[in-house]
């Protein structure tokens, strides 16, 4: 399983849509990164910090979960984060 996460910020630019980085930041994906290793889980699930995923929302960040193709919006927090993860991993029979 492959997990990308949106941290673009475009708060420092003339560009005023929203974006996820004020919400989700590259501080909370190393984080997430650490919680993975530390579940023994650096095989079965990847995660990769990126710039745009193409759903930028005012209500928070953005993921995608892949290969099942499944965006979830709307993201405030490392533990909301974590718990997608652990849901799609047990889904996937991965844990």
């Amino acid at each position: 399983m492959h997990v990308f996460i949106c941290t673009n910020d475009r708060t420092q630019t003339a560009d005023h849509r929203p974006s996820c980085g004020p919400t989700i930041t590259p501080e909370m994906v190393k984080e997430i990164k650490l919680w993975i290793r530390s579940q023994g889980l650096t095989n079965e699930i990847y995660c990769t910090k990126a710039s745009c995923l193409g759903f930028c929302n005012p209500e928070g960040g953005v993921m995608c979960i892949w290969p099942q193709g499944k965006f979830i919006k709307g993201l405030t927090s490392v533990e909301e984060i974590k718990n997608i993860i652990q849901q799609e991993a047990e889904e996937a029979g991965l844990i």
